[in-house]
């Protein structure tokens, strides 16, 4: 007589994890998202019917979880906590992979992100099953997304050397996506030099030496080459942001890799120095109006990936390559 034992395994853990509620975190782990409730250490979990977790995002507000498939023209499915009980599946028309996903605070919108071939960001109205609007960017790997809590018409959206705000905007039923790019500077705290190296200073009247020059002229360079040419030694790459967060201010917190913290105001684009910082150590900033006070909150021998609050701002995760801590 032959028995089959059919058993179900999961465990592991990623980076990519969040509050679905106060006390319930999650992540994906393979074919499935494992829920642990950090009081209980109780855990559940939620099977993709279509194979690999993709992409995942979380909103602890609505109680939902969104995911997406690893297949060939993959879908994003969205779930309900603790019912597990599928609401929608959006589909686009991305053949491959979707990279990041993200939940709006207000309102009922989700952002996308696929990979190669078609680098699209896409906003949906989840509820209604509905794509707003999509704008391609060739080439382009992100690293990050995210709504602006204050304003769903906002998205943040980093990749390792530049950061982007895209402004949703409306008009009647139809949506679109506005670029602006953010001037990120140098760790020294100094934008690029391109326009006084292109453009020198009209306002020099009668040098001593002749005329001011660009230095690609200088260097006897035209056409392409004289637009984007840059002396080794005057070139500085600009900060590398590797995680951000919102305030309620509608600024932009982003930490880099060169240790460095930035504040961004998503109206005006200007970019200025909170504090630079030492891997491994996490600061804690209170803010008061143009005031803020410094403090260490916790000291660790990895460098962080992520930081998430529960949706009642009494948990701080902190995550690290190895280690999750949770402070309170």
């Amino acid at each position: 007589m032959l028995v089959c034992f059919f058993l179900r395994w999961v465990q592991g853990f990623s980076t990519k994890i969040g509050f679905v509620n106060n006390h319930t975190v999650c992540y994906p782990c393979g074919n499935y998202i494992l829920f642990v409730d950090i009081e209980t250490k109780k855990k559940r979990v939620l099977e993709c019917q279509t194979g690999q977790v993709g992409a995942f995002a979380v909103n602890g507000y609505s109680k939902v979880v969104a995911f997406s498939d690893r297949k060939l023209n993959p879908f994003i499915y969205i779930y309900t906590f603790p019912e597990l009980n599928k609401l929608t599946e959006l589909k686009g028309n991305v053949q491959l992979d979707y990279t990041l996903l993200a939940f709006s605070f207000t309102g009922p919108y989700l952002a996308s992100y696929s990979s190669i071939p078609e680098f699209v960001l896409s906003v949906w109205n989840w509820k209604e099953n509905i794509l707003l609007c999509s704008e391609s960017q060739p080439g382009v790997t992100a690293t990050s997304l995210s709504f602006n809590p204050m304003n769903w018409q906002q998205l943040c959206f980093v990749n390792e050397s530049s950061l982007t705000i895209w402004d949703i905007e409306k008009n009647n039923e139809d949506h679109y996506l506005k670029r602006n790019p953010v001037k990120l500077p140098n760790e020294e705290g100094s934008l690029s030099p391109h326009e006084d190296l292109f453009s020198p200073d009209s306002r020099t009247e009668n040098p001593y030496y002749g005329p001011v020059m660009p230095i690609s002229a200088i260097a006897g360079l035209v056409g392409d080459e004289a637009e984007t040419f840059m002396p080794r030694d005057v070139f500085k790459p600009s900060v590398h942001p590797t995680a951000h967060c919102w305030t309620a201010t509608s600024d932009i917190y982003v930490g880099c890799e060169e240790g460095c913290v930035l504040a961004i105001n998503a109206e005006t684009l200007n970019v200025s120095f909170l504090q630079q910082s030492p891997e491994g150590i996490v600061f804690c900033y209170h803010i008061k109006g143009l005031q803020y006070e410094m403090t260490v909150c916790v000291d660790i021998s990895q460098p962080i990936s992520s930081l998430i609050f529960s949706p009642d701002y009494t948990i701080l995760l902190i995550v690290t390559q190895q280690v999750q801590h949770l402070r309170q």
